[in-house]
């Protein structure tokens, strides 16, 4: 620890000089932020002299909200903040003389209602947006997003897609951490694909890919992050939003939700309900070859799944500003997500001369009720004026599911004559349990800012997995697929990091350290393991302000990706009898180093350069079963892997009425692979193409297309088939504040899930289809209005800029 002091003090006693002697004779100066206190970077700021002899002069606003003008003469200004989506606030009159030669403004920005229609109305607010360190994608912006979960967004951004067994992978591998509102999620695997799923796209502002956090962030998440911004309501005044939604694909579905709120100057409430009926089907076909009784016999199997999902989510939660510079806030979110399906199988076993063997049938009868809650305490202190606060946060998050399957094989030999029925049935109840509280500081000093904070965090899972197989009409344990695992992990974080800019350079310095503390307890099979280790991750970026609104970033990060909970857990999921997932609890965490840049030029066309090198590399691999006729995926650590990403995004107006997005991208990537006695380094290029057009025709009328082509690429051991698909949006405004919206995801109906090992052991394939085309009617009412006109008259100055 008196290392990392040392090298903070070295780091100060540099810039701090640094300060002095750049410091102008006149400025004006101050921060931009919400009105629900976040910072607002890349807002346009605007300052006008009231003398004609001065010209307007421009700037935009760093990653913390902060903006100065420097090297002004002396006289009277004024300075104006705006943007589409807040409108325009402007100051008054600040006179700078030799009384006062430095002038601090803070602007509060709220939501322009009027700005905001206009963006919806005319599609103007582009649809990817780039940041320091981050890429955003304005969901509500896209029609075609509209009836939709959140999961299926996802797969819509480039760089993201989702694997098999519905994996959310980010450039390529499964190392991305998910917030939901700045808010670690927590949870992984098939919990948080399910709880996306059952999160409406309608209720999603956007989502932003921070490629590389600060140190303020978690460490966790190798990829990066991903944080889904849901709508808020940040008007004054009241607001009711009602939501109908009717979609078909392989089912009929439904969404009804009702959501409202109110908020004035010294409080604010809102709460939700929403229910959701997010059916699904999947169909498929998969294979591979083994060895039973020294015969080379080929596996083949035809899948289907149909799952029925009932999803019942409400939220209630408000703040009150107890105190001029005190505010508190409480919050709560709940779920229950009523979850069951069938899965058939067909699986034909034939010689290597395609001689019929046997045919197995094959159901797997699964219910799987989640259950989750979510509570978070929140206060704001506001030390001063300038900026400067301190936030703390406590959360407590209970998540538990009741799994039930019941899986029956009946064999039969090539005469259609029934050999054997096998019948498994299983119990798997499972609850995590997380608590954390983090305090953070944001103290900004003259033209440096200085962030520092601390945070606890435990996790505890308990998943009691209990199997039986009947045999004589009785159910009798199997003990080798029976367990009760449960594991317990502590992160203790501390970090400091200063900002400081430089004329148009901004500059972001930061060092995080966390301590965790895990174990792994399998009562059943007598195993006990702990892990205490501490990690340091510092984090470097710069950005530096162009006169033509272009800018350029740079940043590198060290990260961690700890294992899943469920990747920890050796305990078989099967798919069928001859194929199963399976946990490994000697992984240990994967680390990486992640480097970027961006050009931003003239404020639209986004190029970007990533690349990232991981060391213990966490994927899936394939093995056979000790039986040697199973085939059996679980999580390995792979040696290392390297990453190198480029993209661009360029925006083309077709006409006053057609926009366009392309996003181009290439990649590559390689790593080693261990399989019995050999090593082989898996290595391939693959690119993406995504064309998003926003159309506005007749008077009322908006269109958006989404097309999106990724190429093969390389996961685990596995190589990914080519994926392209079409969505397609058309927006009505019926009359204020009555939306009609009609969307056609997967136009053509080409999205699959394709993919084969690169393995020596097996030549596993698999080729999914789930009902990915749907159209849906979706019909949006919402209206408000302010309880109190807290209008505020205009100087004559503020008037004419």
């Amino acid at each position: 620890m008196s290392r990392i002091f040392k090298i903070i003090v070295i780091f100060f006693l540099a810039v701090f000089p640094l300060q002095q002697s750049l410091a102008q004779v006149y400025s004006i100066e101050g921060f931009v932020k919400g009105s629900n206190n976040t910072t607002l970077p890349n807002m346009n700021i605007v300052l006008k002299g009231l003398q004609n002899s001065v010209s307007p002069q421009r700037t935009l606003s760093d990653s913390l909200g902060y903006y100065r003008f420097g090297n002004i003469k002396q006289g009277r200004y004024i300075v104006a903040a705006e943007s589409q989506e807040y409108g325009r606030s402007v100051s008054d009159t600040i006179e700078l003389g030799a009384v006062s030669p430095k002038a601090v403004h803070h602007f509060v920005m709220e939501i322009s209602a009027k700005a905001l229609d206009e963006v919806v109305i005319t599609n103007k607010k582009a649809l990817i947006e780039a940041e320091q360190g981050k890429m955003i994608f304005n969901v509500a912006g896209n029609t075609a997003n509209s009836g939709i979960s959140a999961f299926e967004v996802l797969k819509k951004i480039p760089g993201i897609t989702i694997g098999q067994n519905d994996d959310i992978l980010l450039k390529g591998t499964s190392g991305a951490n998910i917030m939901i509102d700045g808010k670690m999620s927590y949870i992984t695997g098939n919990q948080l694909a399910i709880y996306l799923k059952g999160l409406s796209a309608d209720d999603v502002s956007k989502i932003e890919v921070i490629t590389n956090p600060s140190a303020a962030f978690d460490a966790s998440g190798n990829s990066g992050l991903i944080n889904i911004v849901t709508k808020a309501n940040k008007k004054k005044g009241y607001v009711l939003n009602l939501r109908s939604s009717i979609s078909k694909g392989a089912f009929w579905m439904n969404n009804q939700n009702i959501s409202a709120g109110m908020n004035q100057d010294k409080w604010n409430v809102y709460a939700s309900f929403d229910y959701n009926t997010p059916h699904r089907k999947r169909t498929g076909e998969s294979g591979n070859s083994i060895l039973e009784n020294d015969q080379k016999i080929t596996l083949s199997r035809e899948n289907t799944i149909p799952f029925k999902i009932y999803y019942y989510t409400w939220k209630i939660g408000g703040s009150w500003k107890l105190a001029p510079n005190h505010k508190i806030g409480a919050h709560y979110h709940g779920y229950l997500d009523d979850f069951s399906g069938t899965k058939t199988s067909v699986v034909t076993k034939t010689t290597e001369s395609g001689n019929l063997l046997s045919n197995v049938y094959s159901t797997y009868e699964l219910t799987e009720p989640y259950h989750y809650d979510a509570y978070n305490f929140d206060y704001l202190f506001e030390i001063d004026s300038t900026g400067k606060k301190i936030t703390a946060d406590a959360r407590y998050i209970s998540y538990r599911n009741y799994s039930d399957a019941l899986m029956t094989a009946d064999h039969y030999d090539a005469a259609g004559e029934s050999l054997l029925t096998n019948v498994i049935r299983t119990h798997q109840p499972g609850s995590i349990k997380i608590k954390s509280v983090q305090a953070d500081a944001e103290l900004p000093f003259d033209e440096i800012n200085l962030k520092t904070g601390f945070k606890f965090a435990e996790v505890y899972n308990d998943n009691n997995f209990h199997s039986e197989k009947l045999d004589q009409d009785q159910y009798i344990e199997i003990e080798d697929m029976t367990d009760h695992f449960q594991y317990n992990e502590k992160i203790i974080a501390g970090y400091i990091s200063a900002s400081k800019s430089i004329a148009k350079i901004s500059f972001d310095l930061g060092f995080r350290i966390e301590h965790t503390i895990s174990e792994i307890d399998l009562a059943n099979a007598m195993v006990n393991r702990s892990n205490n280790y501490t990690n340091f991750f510092p984090n470097f970026s710069a950005s530096h302000q162009f006169q033509d609104d272009s800018r350029i970033n740079i940043a590198v990060s060290k990260r961690i990706n700890r294992p899943a909970y469920s990747g920890l857990n050796p305990v078989r999921w099967y798919n069928d009898e001859y194929f199963y997932f399976y946990g490994n609890p000697e992984l240990v965490p994967e680390t990486a180093w992640l480097f970027s840049t961006s050009y931003v030029l003239s404020n639209k066309y986004i190029f970007n350069m990533e690349y990232s090198k991981r060391s213990n590399y966490i994927s899936r691999k394939l093995s056979y079963d000790p039986n040697g006729v199973t085939i059996r995926s679980q999580s390995a650590n792979f040696r290392n892997f390297d990453r190198f990403d480029l993209n661009t995004v360029t925006p083309l107006k077709i006409s006053d009425s057609w926009d366009l997005q392309v996003l181009a991208g290439v990649n590559y990537t390689v790593y080693p692979i261990s399989e019995a006695d050999y090593q082989i380094n898996l290595q391939q290029w693959a690119c993406s193409f995504s064309l998003q057009h926003q159309v506005k025709f007749l008077k009322h009328y908006s269109a958006d297309i989404s097309m999106k082509y990724t190429s093969s690429e390389l996961y685990g051991v596995y190589v990914t088939g080519d994926m392209f698909f079409t969505d397609f949006g058309v927006k009505r405004t019926l009359i204020k504040g009555l939306d009609a919206v009609v969307t056609v995801n997967d136009v053509f109906n080409t999205y699959r899930e394709i993919g084969h090992s690169k393995s020596r052991l097996t030549n596993y394939y698999y080729n999914e289809k789930p009902d990915s085309r749907r159209v849906s009617l979706t019909l949006r009412y919402n209206f408000g209005g302010e309880l109190v006109n807290s209008g505020k008259k205009k100087t004559e100055e503020q008037q004419r800029l």
